[in-house]
């Protein structure tokens, strides 16, 4: 079973949601935070993010962190963030061209984290984690809800239904990003106690994306335990709950530079594993699975596992099946001998919402030198992975939505 909770959110006024909340920039996108900071003073990345004030420096909590909660008294005192007066769970809409992702924003239990109610796919960096807890342990807060999946659920899907057909949305804007939002508080007793009930029936949780965020919120509770700190709220962590069907995964393709694909027994090399078609001079985009796609040089072709291979994929575990995992294998081990793809420098990751075009671009620039396209994972494997206690090799998913931080606002000191 899965304790989900409402809370009363700290989020923006109704005419700053736009401004105040912001993308979730990962570290990859330092520049675009830079521009934000640059171009909106209301934007939360002020507060959770104001070593970027400081170009060039390290983070150092000490110095940078009395900045963000400068900046995030701040924005409580001149009205642009409320605390709502009680508790409640909050419909969370994005809409990105005509695909919806509807869910619903409340608070997990770190308990069931740690007891495995709540199961990852990801292994987390120590470092990352500790730096999480770290944030939160100076902000008493956390802005960027943990996204988690679950099994279709009709009543709690009927109660999302009837708030967005019977209600006016809380916030309804559009971003920088041409994503719409809309959120609805729900704290009606009687929905609140069927969004409870319901979760207390599903046996498992599953983290989708914010694997390092629930990692941090856990260690920080740790933490607050073992220091006997009074109070509940760091017992609990912000999560959006989207059920399987409602998410999208997208492919997560490999980058490499090595000259060693211009050497003249490349392909042969390829060859002893699968079967190469030649695919002209646009990059392959795999459309099954066990499908492969390899761009070089200007020249694009289809891979297919040698039917030798794929048969052997029976005798081995569900890890070495997937798609990520024969890549990873066959390619980049076999073939370029990269032991670790976490930490070898030659290899790097596009998932697949960047478009095949750009993939090609930088294969064409030379920023590398060759592409590997690969099928998407399935939410069902990822299910089963997470079911097993395993762990996926690196970037094997990009799963949206990616949700906006700074829009519900999660107090651990409640």
């Amino acid at each position: 079973m899965a304790i989900i909770k409402p809370f009363r959110a700290l989020r923006p006024s109704k005419d700053k949601a736009a401004l105040v909340s912001a993308p979730s920039y990962d570290s990859g996108s330092r520049d675009r935070s830079y521009e934000e900071l640059e171009r909106n003073p209301h934007s939360y990345l002020h507060v959770v993010k104001p070593y970027l004030h400081f170009k060039g420096e390290k983070k150092t909590p000490e110095k940078h962190f009395p900045l963000g909660i400068n900046y995030l008294n701040e924005f409580i005192e001149k009205g642009w963030l409320i605390r709502d007066a009680k508790p409640g769970y909050y419909i969370y809409r994005v809409i990105k061209g005509s695909q919806a992702y509807t869910g619903i924003i409340a608070a997990a239990s770190v308990n069931d984290y740690l007891k495995d109610n709540i199961l990852k796919h990801e292994n987390t960096l120590t470092e990352k984690q500790d730096e999480v807890a770290d944030h939160i342990n100076w902000f008493n807060q956390m802005g960027n809800p943990v996204l988690l999946t679950y099994p279709d659920c009709q009543p709690v899907d009927e109660v999302i239904e009837h708030y967005i057909i019977n209600h006016i949305p809380e916030y309804n804007f559009i971003s920088n990003d041409q994503l719409k939002h809309n959120i609805w508080v729900v704290n009606d007793e009687k929905d609140m106690n069927i969004i409870a009930n319901e979760f207390l029936k599903i046996n498992k949780l599953y983290i989708a994306d914010g694997h390092h965020r629930s990692a941090g919120a856990a260690a920080n509770c740790l933490n607050k335990r073992a220091a006997s700190v009074t109070g509940s709220g760091y017992e609990y962590f912000p999560v959006c709950l989207i059920p399987f069907s409602k998410l999208h995964i997208y492919e997560y393709h490999r980058l490499i530079k090595d000259s060693k694909v211009y050497e003249p027994g490349f392909l042969a090399e390829l060859q002893k594993y699968f079967t190469l078609t030649p695919s002209g001079n646009l990059p392959v985009q795999p459309l099954k699975p066990k499908e492969f796609g390899i761009y070089f040089n200007k020249h694009a072709y289809l891979l297919k596992l040698k039917p030798e291979f794929e048969n052997n994929l029976s005798d081995i575990d569900l890890l070495g099946k997937l798609d990520v995992s024969v890549a990873e294998h066959y390619i980049i081990k076999s073939v370029f001998g990269i032991e670790d793809s976490k930490t070898d420098k030659r290899i790097s990751f596009l998932d697949g919402t960047k478009g095949i075009g750009t993939l090609q671009d930088m294969i064409d620039r030379k920023e590398f030198d060759i592409a590997i396209t690969l099928y998407r994972t399935s939410i069902e494997e990822v299910k089963q992975v997470a079911d097993a206690g395993l762990i996926m090799p690196p970037k094997s998913t990009w799963i949206e939505p990616k949700l906006r931080t700074g829009l519900i606002i999660y107090e651990t000191n409640g």
